[in-house]
């Protein structure tokens, strides 16, 4: 394992729950940084901007880098940004819409082009409210991620898959499109724009249906550690799916 050159972690779960780093997280990362390999942090929650998540990492003695955070609101903004998208309706929180008013691109509740779903630790009716009557009058509406759980210091607690899907029941649309991992654009991007080679890049990360997907879809190996969503039982029902099993990640070596 300690053969790659590009180590892509997932946060929630694989790095830390909650408020609580997990077992030798920060050491591990800053072992393999003195070897001279090249992390990087690809997270599906949208509830913060790469701002907070530098923040969040230096609480737990990792120092980063925005450059090296990749998360699905990206992939999320590059969408409306192609399709020339003006204006949007957010269900999310202010870190959210912070990355999405940097990108130029307007907040509106009344005639927005797309209504844009992201992980919403300040959620209140009013917005879900909001969000219904824009989508029954005929706008489409995208999601961040799929997650249906986070991982939490508490156990797991309601993500954004519950979101969308609640609010396809509601209104009886679907979701137009959904984006952060297991869409393999999250890391091809990456890949790409460094021009690196995928058999040096790995993917470390706790779920089998977003981390290891996402890997196998991008043709690079990964490594699933059972510190988050994915149990021991989950894994012997499905013993191919990743190039490793990990109990977390200090047993990388």
């Amino acid at each position: 394992m300690i053969d790659y050159k590009y180590f892509c972690f997932d946060l929630d779960g694989t790095v830390y729950i909650g408020n609580e780093e997990i077992n030798g997280a920060a050491e591990t990362i800053k072992r393999l940084e003195k070897l001279g390999k090249q992390v990087y942090y690809i997270s599906n929650n949208s509830s913060k901007n790469k701002i907070d998540y530098v923040a969040r990492l230096k609480k737990i003695g990792i120092k980063s880098c925005e450059s090296q955070i990749i998360l699905s609101t990206d992939a999320t903004v590059n969408f409306l940004k192609k399709m020339g998208v003006k204006k949007v309706f957010v269900l999310g929180t202010k870190s959210l819409k912070k990355m999405i008013l940097d990108s130029d691109i307007d907040l509106c509740s009344h005639d927005p082009e797309f209504v844009v779903i992201g992980y919403d630790t300040e959620l209140d009716y009013s917005k879900l409210v909001d969000a219904c009557r824009l989508i029954n009058s005929g706008v489409d509406f995208i999601a961040t991620h799929c997650d249906p759980v986070c991982p939490s210091e508490y156990g797991p607690i309601p993500d954004i898959g519950l979101l969308t899907m609640m609010l396809e029941k509601t209104t009886g649309k679907s979701v137009y499109r959904v984006f952060g991992k297991p869409n393999p654009e999250v890391i091809n991007s990456l890949i790409e724009d460094n021009c690196l080679k995928r058999e040096d890049v790995v993917m470390i990360g706790d779920r089998l249906y977003t981390d290891i997907k996402m890997a196998n879809n991008s043709s690079i190996d990964s490594i699933l550690v059972l510190s988050g969503d994915t149990t021991r039982d989950e894994v012997e029902n499905n013993p191919t799916s990743a190039t490793y099993i990990l109990k977390d990640i200090s047993c990388i070596r």
